[in-house]
């Protein structure tokens, strides 16, 4: 069976795909990744082929560009105290008129527009040469739905975490707006959810992404990026292990007083825990000087710490977050913006851990609230529940017969 990729330009949508392409390999199948150029370095990283046909989109700036909208025209929900950010370059702006929105949007919309169709005719042109049987693409990637129905063949998402594709809360709705009109030339007249007609569902029952899709269960299994393991990360510490682990997109999105690291570190200085801390080279800097006692990992791979973690500080990302879950680590998460808060709200409401507000937490709040994760016993045992769920599903390797019987289903049709 040939099973075609097809990912979107953000990393942390596409990796938990990671482990079920070596499955497939390992069980003889062939795997193809079509994606952008800026992609490549990574696929090759997790040991997988890519197929670099694709234009590169800016994601971030098109996330920063909704942003902007709407904290400009007002319908950010209060609560979650959006800044006001350039779309081009995520710096906080202090009034909307330091930027022409509307003349922004004309003069990326045409060049945007004619790379959307040449990315999708690209997609297009290589499916038609290696002719897969099936075709995976994540959330932010209906694009891929398009080779699928050319050839014939099923398409199926694959989730990234407990966001759905039946969302109604402000700033969750992932399902992508923007069409080119390649989708019509090569038939394909529906659009958004009606592309969707199967999703694969990484998350504990407790996490459930809404969907209408049919839902197909599979074990998360963490994939993080590549990095290497140092033994006493293998070590269960002296005292209670917390690892702080914050996002590299977050300050793109929202600007600097998005970068809660100092504050986090502060709040735990006061408590007799060890600490480690791992992050970004720019992350690491941004954080100044560090309390005494903070180890410092750089850009390690969080499933390399879970298993001796007693907890996880966090900004609330579905990669953090299914990863403390599949090792049944508490979890405490500081978010900012919408996705973030609403994954935060999710796992605290699945009794995995706690969700705080970033831009209204203080370091007293924090360090009340990292006491009482790891001091309250039913907090592991909400975690554990959830990895328990995780183990339940079936693994990568199993859930390939569930992809051949699609494939071989859809090639009798």
């Amino acid at each position: 069976m040939r099973v075609m990729f097809a990912v979107s330009d953000y990393l942390p949508h596409y990796f938990p795909m990671v482990p079920l392409g070596w499955a497939l390999q390992a069980a003889g199948h062939e795997v193809r990744v079509v994606c952008g150029a800026a992609q490549q370095q990574y696929v090759e990283g997790a040991g997988l082929s890519p197929v670099p046909v694709l234009e590169d989109v800016d994601m971030l700036m098109w996330a920063r560009l909704g942003l902007h909208q709407a904290v400009r025209a007002g319908t950010a929900p209060a609560e979650l105290d959006l800044p006001l950010v350039h779309p081009e370059t995520g710096a906080e702006l202090g009034h909307p008129d330091e930027f022409d929105v509307d003349g922004f949007v004309r003069s990326i919309r045409g060049p945007e527009a004619g790379k959307a169709g040449r990315r999708i005719n690209a997609m297009v042109d290589f499916a038609r040469e290696w002719r897969p049987d099936l075709v995976l693409h994540d959330l932010l990637h209906l694009d891929g739905v398009v080779p699928a129905r050319v050839l014939g063949v099923p398409a199926i998402c694959h989730l990234t975490g407990p966001i759905g594709t039946e969302e109604t809360g402000w700033g969750l709705d992932f399902v992508p707006r923007h069409y080119s009109r390649e989708f019509e030339r090569h038939g394909v007249t529906a659009t958004g959810r009606a592309l969707i007609d199967r999703v694969i569902d990484i998350c504990p029952a407790d996490l459930a992404p809404p969907t209408r899709a049919e839902r197909l269960p599979l074990r998360y299994v963490p994939y993080n990026g590549s990095g290497g393991m140092e033994p006493w990360m293998a070590r269960p510490a002296a005292r209670p292990r917390v690892v702080v682990m914050w996002s590299n997109t977050l300050p793109h999105l929202y600007g600097d007083r998005s970068f809660a690291v100092p504050t986090i570190l502060e709040a735990l200085a006061g408590l007799d825990v060890e600490v480690v801390l791992t992050t970004n080279a720019a992350g690491i800097a941004k954080a100044g000087p560090l309390p005494s006692g903070v180890t410092v990992v750089e850009h390690c791979p969080l499933h390399l710490l879970m298993p001796t973690a007693d907890l996880l500080v966090h900004s609330g990302g579905a990669g953090g977050l299914l990863t403390a879950t599949a090792h049944g680590v508490p979890q405490l998460v500081v978010a900012f913006g919408a996705e973030y808060r609403a994954n935060g709200d999710r796992i605290e409401a699945a009794g995995g851990g706690r969700l705080l507000s970033g831009p209204h937490t203080g370091v007293e709040e924090l360090r009340r609230s990292v006491r009482d994760l790891l001091e309250d016993p039913s907090h592991r045992g909400g975690a554990g529940k959830l990895r328990e769920q995780n183990l339940d599903r079936p693994s990568p390797a199993d859930f390939t017969e569930t992809l051949e019987r699609i494939a071989a289903e859809g090639a009798a049709r």
